[in-house]
Protein backbone atom coordinates (compact mmCIF):
# COMPACT_ATOMS: atom_id res chain seq x y z
CA UNK A 1 0.00 0.00 0.00
CA UNK A 2 2.57 2.48 0.40
CA UNK A 3 6.26 2.91 -1.66
CA UNK A 4 8.88 5.50 0.44
CA UNK A 5 11.79 6.22 -1.33
CA UNK A 6 13.11 8.52 1.50
CA UNK A 7 16.67 9.07 -0.29
CA UNK A 8 14.63 10.44 -3.72
CA UNK A 9 12.55 11.88 -1.21
CA UNK A 10 10.20 10.39 -3.25
CA UNK A 11 6.48 9.32 -1.25
CA UNK A 12 3.67 7.58 -2.25
CA UNK A 13 1.11 7.15 0.52
CA UNK A 14 -2.43 5.02 0.98
CA UNK A 15 -4.23 6.72 2.76
CA UNK A 16 -5.91 5.42 6.17
CA UNK A 17 -4.16 2.48 4.99
CA UNK A 18 -7.45 1.29 3.71
CA UNK A 19 -8.73 4.91 1.75
CA UNK A 20 -7.22 4.51 -2.06
CA UNK A 21 -6.04 8.46 -2.53
CA UNK A 22 -2.27 8.72 -3.14
CA UNK A 23 -0.44 12.11 -3.38
CA UNK A 24 3.39 11.87 -4.82
CA UNK A 25 5.38 14.55 -3.76
CA UNK A 26 8.55 15.80 -4.66
CA UNK A 27 11.19 18.41 -3.14
CA UNK A 28 11.13 20.59 -5.32
CA UNK A 29 7.22 20.64 -5.65
CA UNK A 30 6.80 20.53 -1.93
CA UNK A 31 8.82 23.50 -1.47
CA UNK A 32 8.07 25.54 -4.44
CA UNK A 33 4.21 25.03 -6.13
CA UNK A 34 3.24 27.89 -4.06
CA UNK A 35 -0.40 26.57 -5.05
CA UNK A 36 -0.17 23.94 -2.61
CA UNK A 37 1.40 25.88 0.19
CA UNK A 38 -1.95 27.26 1.98
CA UNK A 39 -3.96 26.32 4.92
CA UNK A 40 -5.68 23.67 3.31
CA UNK A 41 -4.10 20.96 5.51
CA UNK A 42 -7.11 22.20 8.34
CA UNK A 43 -9.38 23.82 6.27
CA UNK A 44 -12.55 23.68 7.56
CA UNK A 45 -11.45 22.35 10.67
CA UNK A 46 -10.76 24.60 13.82
CA UNK A 47 -7.74 24.05 15.44
CA UNK A 48 -7.60 21.55 18.15
CA UNK A 49 -6.39 22.57 21.55
CA UNK A 50 -4.65 20.39 23.87
CA UNK A 51 -4.29 21.45 27.68
CA UNK A 52 -0.57 21.50 28.98
CA UNK A 53 -1.26 22.78 32.08
CA UNK A 54 -1.24 19.74 33.93
CA UNK A 55 2.32 19.28 33.44
CA UNK A 56 4.48 17.83 36.70
CA UNK A 57 7.77 19.89 35.27
CA UNK A 58 5.80 22.56 36.79
CA UNK A 59 6.95 23.23 40.11
CA UNK A 60 3.40 24.33 41.52
CA UNK A 61 1.65 21.53 39.27
CA UNK A 62 4.16 18.88 40.41
CA UNK A 63 3.69 19.45 44.05
CA UNK A 64 0.08 19.26 43.74
CA UNK A 65 0.21 15.88 41.92
CA UNK A 66 2.70 14.56 44.82
CA UNK A 67 0.32 15.50 47.35
CA UNK A 68 -2.68 13.81 45.29
CA UNK A 69 -5.00 17.07 45.42
CA UNK A 70 -8.29 15.76 43.99
CA UNK A 71 -9.93 18.93 43.59
CA UNK A 72 -6.65 20.99 42.58
CA UNK A 73 -6.15 18.70 39.36
CA UNK A 74 -9.81 18.03 38.64
CA UNK A 75 -10.67 22.30 38.87
CA UNK A 76 -7.65 22.56 36.57
CA UNK A 77 -8.73 19.77 34.08
CA UNK A 78 -12.34 21.74 34.20
CA UNK A 79 -10.88 24.76 33.34
CA UNK A 80 -8.78 23.83 31.00
CA UNK A 81 -11.90 21.93 28.93
CA UNK A 82 -14.44 25.44 29.88
CA UNK A 83 -11.83 27.14 27.28
CA UNK A 84 -12.38 24.65 24.29
CA UNK A 85 -9.53 22.16 24.71
CA UNK A 86 -10.77 18.87 22.93
CA UNK A 87 -7.76 16.77 24.59
CA UNK A 88 -5.64 17.09 28.09
CA UNK A 89 -1.98 16.32 28.07
CA UNK A 90 -0.97 14.44 31.62
CA UNK A 91 2.32 14.35 32.62
CA UNK A 92 3.45 13.87 36.28
CA UNK A 93 6.99 14.32 35.95
CA UNK A 94 10.36 13.05 35.70
CA UNK A 95 12.67 11.25 38.07
CA UNK A 96 9.49 10.13 40.43
CA UNK A 97 9.85 6.45 41.98
CA UNK A 98 6.25 5.79 42.55
CA UNK A 99 5.50 7.76 38.48
CA UNK A 100 3.27 4.38 37.55
CA UNK A 101 0.98 4.47 39.96
CA UNK A 102 0.74 8.64 40.24
CA UNK A 103 -0.19 8.40 36.20
CA UNK A 104 -2.89 5.92 37.34
CA UNK A 105 -3.98 8.18 39.87
CA UNK A 106 -3.91 11.34 37.57
CA UNK A 107 -5.84 9.50 34.55
CA UNK A 108 -8.73 8.46 37.05
CA UNK A 109 -8.80 11.99 38.73
CA UNK A 110 -9.02 13.49 35.40
CA UNK A 111 -11.66 11.79 33.54
CA UNK A 112 -13.82 11.55 36.53
CA UNK A 113 -14.79 15.16 36.03
CA UNK A 114 -14.38 15.46 31.83
CA UNK A 115 -15.04 13.97 28.63
CA UNK A 116 -12.50 14.52 26.36
CA UNK A 117 -9.53 12.87 25.14
CA UNK A 118 -6.62 12.27 27.67
CA UNK A 119 -3.05 12.26 26.38
CA UNK A 120 -0.99 9.99 28.51
CA UNK A 121 2.43 12.47 28.12
CA UNK A 122 5.96 10.17 29.30
CA UNK A 123 9.45 8.93 27.85
CA UNK A 124 9.17 5.58 29.97
CA UNK A 125 7.20 2.54 28.80
CA UNK A 126 5.93 1.20 32.05
CA UNK A 127 4.55 4.56 33.20
CA UNK A 128 2.72 5.16 29.39
CA UNK A 129 1.35 1.20 29.78
CA UNK A 130 -0.38 2.04 32.92
CA UNK A 131 -1.79 5.27 31.42
CA UNK A 132 -3.07 4.58 28.78
CA UNK A 133 -4.67 1.05 30.14
CA UNK A 134 -6.30 3.00 32.76
CA UNK A 135 -8.39 5.80 30.32
CA UNK A 136 -12.25 4.66 29.90
CA UNK A 137 -12.26 6.90 26.76
CA UNK A 138 -10.37 8.12 23.75
CA UNK A 139 -6.92 8.11 24.43
CA UNK A 140 -3.73 9.35 23.26
CA UNK A 141 -0.11 8.47 23.37
CA UNK A 142 2.44 11.09 23.52
CA UNK A 143 5.09 10.42 21.69
CA UNK A 144 6.23 8.67 19.64
CA UNK A 145 9.11 9.04 17.81
CA UNK A 146 11.27 7.89 14.18
CA UNK A 147 13.16 5.84 16.00
CA UNK A 148 12.76 1.98 15.17
CA UNK A 149 12.72 0.89 18.80
CA UNK A 150 9.47 3.47 20.00
CA UNK A 151 7.83 2.40 17.07
CA UNK A 152 8.51 -1.11 17.35
CA UNK A 153 7.39 -0.48 20.90
CA UNK A 154 4.78 1.78 20.78
CA UNK A 155 2.84 1.20 18.02
CA UNK A 156 1.39 -1.73 19.23
CA UNK A 157 0.75 0.02 22.27
CA UNK A 158 -1.52 1.85 20.33
CA UNK A 159 -3.30 -0.39 17.84
CA UNK A 160 -4.53 -2.07 20.78
CA UNK A 161 -6.23 0.69 22.75
CA UNK A 162 -7.26 2.63 19.67
CA UNK A 163 -5.15 5.43 20.87
CA UNK A 164 -3.96 8.83 18.84
CA UNK A 165 -0.08 9.69 19.01
CA UNK A 166 2.03 12.73 19.01
CA UNK A 167 4.90 11.58 16.62
CA UNK A 168 7.88 13.78 17.05
CA UNK A 169 10.26 14.18 13.72
CA UNK A 170 13.36 13.13 15.72
CA UNK A 171 15.42 9.74 15.20
CA UNK A 172 18.24 7.82 17.06
CA UNK A 173 20.71 10.61 16.70
CA UNK A 174 18.42 13.36 18.17
CA UNK A 175 19.08 15.44 15.32
CA UNK A 176 15.90 17.32 14.36
CA UNK A 177 18.34 18.80 11.42
CA UNK A 178 16.46 20.96 8.20
CA UNK A 179 12.74 20.95 6.85
CA UNK A 180 13.64 17.59 4.96
CA UNK A 181 14.79 15.75 7.46
CA UNK A 182 11.64 16.67 9.26
CA UNK A 183 9.06 15.56 6.46
CA UNK A 184 11.45 12.63 6.12
CA UNK A 185 10.86 11.62 9.23
CA UNK A 186 7.39 11.93 8.74
CA UNK A 187 6.98 10.11 6.30
CA UNK A 188 9.00 7.39 7.95
CA UNK A 189 6.09 7.44 10.71
CA UNK A 190 3.15 7.67 8.95
CA UNK A 191 4.62 4.18 7.05
CA UNK A 192 5.27 2.76 10.59
CA UNK A 193 1.85 3.18 11.86
CA UNK A 194 0.16 1.88 8.30
CA UNK A 195 2.36 -1.67 8.69
CA UNK A 196 0.45 -1.45 12.34
CA UNK A 197 -2.98 -0.83 11.29
CA UNK A 198 -2.97 2.53 12.10
CA UNK A 199 -5.43 4.44 10.78
CA UNK A 200 -3.29 8.04 9.53
CA UNK A 201 -6.05 10.05 10.63
CA UNK A 202 -4.78 9.06 14.71
CA UNK A 203 -1.47 10.51 14.26
CA UNK A 204 -0.44 14.03 14.82
CA UNK A 205 3.31 15.34 13.83
CA UNK A 206 5.33 17.58 15.79
CA UNK A 207 7.98 19.04 13.60
CA UNK A 208 9.47 20.15 17.52
CA UNK A 209 10.06 23.43 18.37
CA UNK A 210 13.26 24.81 19.75
CA UNK A 211 13.64 27.92 22.15
CA UNK A 212 14.05 30.94 19.71
CA UNK A 213 16.36 32.54 22.38
CA UNK A 214 18.98 29.60 21.17
CA UNK A 215 18.09 28.61 17.93
CA UNK A 216 16.54 31.23 16.18
CA UNK A 217 16.83 29.49 12.47
CA UNK A 218 14.68 26.53 13.74
CA UNK A 219 11.45 28.71 14.09
CA UNK A 220 10.82 29.38 10.62
CA UNK A 221 12.28 25.77 9.90
CA UNK A 222 9.01 24.61 11.69
CA UNK A 223 6.41 26.55 9.73
CA UNK A 224 7.86 25.47 6.59
CA UNK A 225 7.82 21.51 8.03
CA UNK A 226 4.07 21.90 8.69
CA UNK A 227 3.37 23.34 5.51
CA UNK A 228 5.04 20.25 4.27
CA UNK A 229 4.26 17.55 6.35
CA UNK A 230 0.26 18.47 5.78
CA UNK A 231 0.83 17.99 2.02
CA UNK A 232 2.22 14.35 2.56
CA UNK A 233 -1.43 13.40 2.51
CA UNK A 234 -4.38 13.88 0.42
CA UNK A 235 -6.73 15.09 1.64
CA UNK A 236 -4.49 17.08 3.53
CA UNK A 237 -6.20 16.97 6.81
CA UNK A 238 -6.00 13.96 6.89
CA UNK A 239 -2.38 13.76 8.66
CA UNK A 240 -2.44 16.47 11.52
CA UNK A 241 0.16 18.37 12.47
CA UNK A 242 0.92 20.18 16.40
CA UNK A 243 3.55 21.05 18.31
CA UNK A 244 4.32 21.69 22.09
CA UNK A 245 3.95 25.66 22.07
CA UNK A 246 5.71 26.50 24.85
CA UNK A 247 9.17 25.16 23.87
CA UNK A 248 9.73 28.29 21.66
CA UNK A 249 9.50 30.88 23.75
CA UNK A 250 11.53 29.17 26.71
CA UNK A 251 13.95 31.45 28.56
CA UNK A 252 12.82 34.38 26.87
CA UNK A 253 11.75 37.91 28.29
CA UNK A 254 8.08 38.01 26.64
CA UNK A 255 7.11 34.23 26.35
CA UNK A 256 3.38 34.85 25.95
CA UNK A 257 3.76 37.09 23.17
CA UNK A 258 6.62 34.74 21.59
CA UNK A 259 3.68 32.26 21.81
CA UNK A 260 0.91 34.18 20.75
CA UNK A 261 2.80 35.18 17.04
CA UNK A 262 4.34 31.90 16.50
CA UNK A 263 1.34 29.88 17.06
CA UNK A 264 -0.67 32.44 14.22
CA UNK A 265 2.34 32.00 11.57
CA UNK A 266 1.90 28.23 12.41
CA UNK A 267 -2.36 28.18 12.34
CA UNK A 268 -1.68 30.10 8.98
CA UNK A 269 0.55 27.58 7.52
CA UNK A 270 -2.15 24.61 8.60
CA UNK A 271 -1.13 23.91 11.52
CA UNK A 272 -3.85 21.30 13.15
CA UNK A 273 -3.55 21.51 16.59
CA UNK A 274 -1.40 22.70 19.90
CA UNK A 275 -0.25 21.77 23.38
CA UNK A 276 -0.45 25.34 24.80
CA UNK A 277 -1.17 26.93 28.69
CA UNK A 278 -5.10 27.29 28.15
CA UNK A 279 -4.53 29.81 31.20
CA UNK A 280 -3.58 32.45 28.78
CA UNK A 281 -6.44 33.94 27.30
CA UNK A 282 -4.50 36.25 24.84
CA UNK A 283 -4.14 33.14 23.27
CA UNK A 284 -7.32 31.30 23.50
CA UNK A 285 -8.40 34.37 21.35
CA UNK A 286 -5.86 34.20 19.18
CA UNK A 287 -6.51 30.69 18.11
CA UNK A 288 -10.38 31.96 17.68
CA UNK A 289 -9.33 34.46 15.75
CA UNK A 290 -7.21 33.07 13.45
CA UNK A 291 -10.38 29.89 13.06
CA UNK A 292 -12.71 32.58 12.02
CA UNK A 293 -9.86 34.82 9.53
CA UNK A 294 -9.31 31.69 7.85
CA UNK A 295 -12.96 30.23 7.48
CA UNK A 296 -12.68 27.54 9.69
CA UNK A 297 -15.44 29.02 12.11
CA UNK A 298 -18.83 31.48 11.63
CA UNK A 299 -18.36 35.26 12.66
CA UNK A 300 -20.06 36.24 14.83
CA UNK A 301 -19.83 39.84 17.30
CA UNK A 302 -19.33 37.80 20.13
CA UNK A 303 -17.24 35.27 19.14
CA UNK A 304 -14.45 35.58 21.47
CA UNK A 305 -17.03 34.88 24.55
CA UNK A 306 -17.92 31.17 22.77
Amino acid sequence: MFKIDVSLFTIFLYIGCEKASFVRAHPKALKYNTHLITCAGAAGIPMIIIGGNINGYSKTVGTIIDRRDTKAIQDLAIRQVDVGAQIIDLNVGLGKSDAVELMRWLVTTVQDVVDVTLSVDTPKLDVMKAGISEVKGRSMINSISAEQEKMTTLFPLAAEYDSDIICMTMDEQFILGDVDKRVERAAIIVAGACEHGIDVEKLYVDPVCLPVSTAQDQAPAVVEAVRRIGMLTSPASVLKTTVGLSNISHDTKNPRLIERTFLAMLIGAGLSSAIINTEDRDLIDTIKTCDVLLNKDIYAADYLRA
